[in-house]
């Protein structure tokens, strides 16, 4: 009676769970109604139209954003970081016997190493982004996946993209953000133990920055694809400005005899 009583308990959980999986999960806000194929073609992709730009076009656009601007945007903040805090801070004896160190053992060579690889990835990224526009594919999608169908009715198939609306949309745009900030994260890991094994406490401030970035570029991301920009751009701000303190203490560690400041 005992093993018919505890079967009967078993039988009653599961059909119970049962149930409560078939019941619809509600958000604590309703979902947005959204149009899946609004801006998309019969095939899935973006529309050709006379703005869609030429590979040309976008790789010359992210040579002088990726190559030029960003580089330098990270230098703009990293003089300034280091003459605050040698100067203003008194941390200029410090980073004097750190500099000092880094030059008579040829360790700048280092910093400029790594931060060489860095710029190596951003030359792809430029390559990769260059190709996006003619192909006329959206973010988050990052493939484009094909029925390999040479005849039949599956020959002229839509593309294969990613689910963009819906708690799936949702989630994809979700793992997006962090796929995305896992792209960037070896390089910031190595960028952060340079920078601020020679400038200190200091380095705290871009990490606290990039960190806020990425949380609400996930965040935002999660919404949409548009509402990501509210935190990549404090997410780029930041790691560039690591990166850029990693190329001064390349500079200052290669030419520290020759640099006074």
């Amino acid at each position: 009676a005992q093993a018919a009583h505890i079967e009967n308990l078993v039988q009653h959980f599961y059909i119970r769970e049962a149930r409560r999986r078939q019941r619809p999960v509600m958000s604590a806000q309703p979902l947005k109604e959204e149009d899946e194929f609004q801006g998309r073609d019969a095939t899935g992709l973006q529309p050709a139209d006379e703005k869609t730009p030429t590979e040309a076009a976008e790789t010359a656009k992210y040579v002088k954003m990726l190559l030029g601007v960003v580089p330098l945007i990270g230098q703009v903040f990293a003089w300034p970081t280091y003459f605050l805090a040698a100067y203003l801070a008194g941390q200029k004896a410090v980073y004097d016997k750190k500099f000092a160190f880094i030059a008579e053992y040829q360790l700048g060579y280092v910093f400029l190493a790594v931060w060489i690889i860095g710029m190596a990835r951003s030359v792809n990224v430029v390559n990769a982004n260059g190709a996006r526009g003619p192909a006329r594919v959206d973010r988050p999608d990052q493939h484009v996946y094909k029925v390999m169908a040479s005849s039949g009715p599956l020959k002229d198939a839509p593309y294969v993209m990613m689910a963009g609306t819906g708690p799936q949309g949702r989630f994809n745009r979700a793992q997006r953000g962090v796929f995305n900030t896992d792209e960037v994260m070896p390089l910031m890991l190595a960028w952060t133990v340079l920078a601020s094994s020679v400038l200190g406490p200091v380095v705290l401030v871009p990490v606290l920055l990039a960190a806020y970035g990425r949380i609400t570029f996930g965040m935002k991301y999660k919404e949409s694809v548009k509402a990501r920009s509210a935190g990549f751009l404090p997410a780029m701000v930041g790691e560039r400005w690591v990166e850029g303190l990693v190329l001064l203490c390349a500079i200052k560690g290669i030419f520290f005899a020759s640099i006074p400041f």
